[in-house]
């Protein structure tokens, strides 16, 4: 007990440490950064990319030693290399002595593998302060084996004075760059990327191929008839591909359209394998085309898959039969717009070939104005011409007759994958100005069950009725929402073994958010009952994703992603072309959803944010990126399935509207993605986070 009465039961003990505290600010004046991200490039860390010595600037004088701690999910201290004098590697202990990194001398270093921490020391004294910096940002990492170079490495970065107390801790992240490429367009006022699509592996070399249309594309002077490009997969780190060197027969190959006006291209998709030779073919549809003088019946052409051969594709040529590359198919009447939109229907018949649908939403079928019809084409081997009026006939396929007046049934065409688990694949159709229960425009889809020795026609009335085994109906939420302007295969979203569907509705109102439009989710199932999005939307039977944004339209594309994250479930992506992303007006934003298993609802926002998927924010104001998405496949053969982004109004090397498209490779994080970065244009962009305030005692 002291004079004051107080004894030691109620005494605070404070020891007093003659050292500087052992967690050191290394500069408060400097505003040091605790933590760093740099983004490197499969070329940058071959050669070796550098810790940025900012993350931890120091005034201090009395600097004993610098300690680096490796770390990180992509760490492989196989092929990891550290440049200091020179290139150490990383499987063992090293002791040096007597070294030079850098300009600084006069230095000795220990790299211990068990802890992968390398110690860099002063031989006599302590460093003067500057060279700390200098040691620090010229130690890189190296790797050059392409099969390790990716992923996220950590390094630790302490520093310890002649007393023995350490300094606080910097890490910098080293993660690869925002992987893919860029694909621009040929010529001014091409709009390339207008459509965009896996292609499937068209030349036969193990890699996914794309194709990208550019409905604006002038062949040989033909106005506006249009070309489609042949994007073949790529393992190199080529971060642009420009659509000139396509069209010379370089990395792909290019598909002229036939006649001027034709607007071949606004339409293009893999088709499968039609014709059965073990290659996938392309469809390219050319809805303002004439056949047989029938003005805007429209055309589609069939392009069978070639290997060793990149030379230009005439439809010219296809369409009269003198090239055995592919066939045409010839609308049935005047201003039907038959290849308004194409795709793959997957084998619906179950012969072995892909079979092919075609929409063309302004077709009368039994003389309802604008009821609109869609043709399902069963895979052939011959090149002769298919004319639609055959297809109602049922010879060679079958025909799917809108069910309503104005209704544009077929606007939105795509295969469904196998719904229902009967080993056909089906088919979805949609009439987005369909009217369920008296809504006006709130859209309907209609799912079309494969079938096999029948080519009768679909009625679409029936479907909706509930009167026909043939598919079921999914009836829109509420007026105005046009759902059904895009719809596609989902894959296998909630891994119960039976493909889902996607619905977009970019008019629809989210929390009473104006035109920020919702997409809906729709799990396969083997019966024919009626679907209501207003039940998707409560929960039942699949999800509702909903737009960020007023007027961000969000569902004006979707489609499936393929298993991005290589988590077994497949994911989906989503387009939202008006978003104003980092205040660009409209350059467009694309939102990748990844697969699960229960019901609840997903807002992009939270996508946005990184949680349950990923954004790509558009490249420039008015680009309007994410009109056309789709699954590129897996382009670069890393078991990941890739994206594709399209931006027809983006403007490359200063050419207005020649349009871009984005490959984004496929990835298991969810960072944003930044288009203005892709690829190798990203090169070492330092994001820093923190500031001296985390940097606390």
């Amino acid at each position: 007990t002291n004079v004051d009465g107080v004894d030691a039961n109620n005494s605070v003990f404070l020891i007093i440490d003659t050292k500087v505290p052992n967690a050191v600010d290394l500069d408060p004046a400097a505003d040091i950064q605790s933590t760093s991200k740099a983004l490197f490039t499969r070329s940058e860390i071959a050669v070796g990319v550098a810790f940025d010595a900012d993350i931890a600037n120091t005034t201090d004088t009395d600097i004993k030693s610098i300690k680096v701690v490796l770390g990180g999910v992509g760490f492989n201290a196989t092929n990891d290399k550290l440049i200091l004098d020179t290139d150490i590697t990383l499987r063992g202990d090293i002791t040096a002595t007597n070294k030079a990194i850098g300009t600084v001398a006069g230095l000795e270093y220990t790299y211990t593998y068990s802890s992968q921490t390398l110690i860099i020391s002063k031989t006599s004294g302590t460093f003067a302060a500057e060279d700390v910096a200098k040691v620090v940002e010229s130690i890189k990492l190296k790797n050059t084996d392409t099969d390790s170079q990716l992923g996220i490495r950590t390094a630790t970065i302490t520093y310890t004075n002649i007393t023995g107390n350490e300094s606080v801790s910097a890490t910098v992240s080293l993660k690869d760059a925002q992987r893919g490429f860029i694909i621009n367009g040929e010529s001014v006022s091409d709009l390339s990327g207008i459509s965009v699509s896996n292609a499937g592996d068209v030349n036969g070399d193990g890699l996914d191929d794309l194709i990208v249309g550019a409905n604006y594309a002038d062949p040989s002077s033909k106005l506006n008839a249009g070309r489609s490009y042949v994007v073949f997969g790529k393992q190199d780190n080529t971060d642009v591909i420009n659509l000139s060197v396509i069209a010379a027969g370089t990395g792909g190959f290019v598909i002229n359209g036939e006649s001027a006006g034709d607007s071949s291209g606004y339409s293009v998709s893999s088709a499968g394998d039609v014709n059965g030779d073990g290659l996938d073919d392309l469809i390219v549809g050319a809805w303002s085309a004439d056949p047989n003088s029938k003005l805007n019946a429209g055309k589609s052409y069939i392009v069978f898959g070639k290997q060793n051969n990149t030379d230009a594709i005439n439809l010219l040529a296809i369409a009269s039969g003198t090239s055995t590359g592919g066939f045409v198919v010839n609308g049935e009447s005047a201003s039907d717009y038959s290849g308004w939109s194409v795709s793959s229907a997957g084998d619906v018949n179950g012969d072995g070939l892909d079979d092919l649908i075609v929409g063309a939403y302004q077709a009368d079928p039994s003389n309802k104005s604008n009821a609109g019809k869609s043709y399902v084409v069963f895979g052939k081997q011959d090149n002769t011409a298919i004319n639609l009026s055959a297809i109602v006939a049922g010879t060679g396929g079958f025909v799917i007759n809108g069910e309503s007046e104005n209704d544009d049934s077929g606007f939105s065409v795509s295969s469904a994958g196998d719904v229902n688990g009967d080993g056909l694949d089906d088919l979805i159709v949609s009439a987005r100005k369909a009217d369920p229960s008296s809504q006006s425009n709130a859209g309907k889809s209609y799912v079309v069950f494969g079938k096999q020795d029948n080519t009768d026609a679909i009625e679409l009335s029936a479907i909706a009725a509930g009167t026909s085994t043939d598919g079921f109906v999914i009836n829109g939420e509420s007026a105005g929402d046009e759902s059904g302007y895009s719809v596609s295969s989902a894959g296998d979203v909630n891994g119960d073994g039976l493909d889902d569907l996607i619905v977009g509705a970019y008019q629809a109102n989210p929390s009473s958010q104006s035109n920020a439009g919702k997409s809906y989710v729709v799990f396969g199932k083997q019966d024919n009952t009626a679907i209501n999005l207003s039940a998707i939307a409560a929960g039942a039977g699949g999800f509702v994703i909903n737009g960020e944004s007023a007027y961000d339209y969000s569902g004006r594309a979707v489609s499936s992603a393929g298993d991005v994250n290589g988590d077994g479930l497949d994911d989906l992506i989503v387009g939202a072309y008006s978003v104003d992303p980092s205040n660009k007006s409209n350059a467009g934003k694309s939102y990748v959803i990844f697969g699960k298993q229960d019901n609840t609802a997903i807002n992009l926002s939270a996508i946005a944010a990184g949680t349950g998927g990923f954004v790509i924010n558009g490249e420039s104001a008015d680009n309007s990126s994410s009109l056309s998405v789709s699954s590129a496949g897996d382009v670069n053969g890393d078991g990941l399935d890739d994206l594709i982004v399209g931006a027809y109004q983006a403007n490359p090397s200063g050419k207005p509207n020649a349009g871009k498209s984005y490959v984004i490779f496929g990835k298991t994080d969810t960072d944003a993605v930044d288009l203005s970065k892709l690829g190798d244009e990203s090169k070492y962009t330092i994001d820093y986070l923190g500031n001296k305030d985390d940097n606390t005692l």
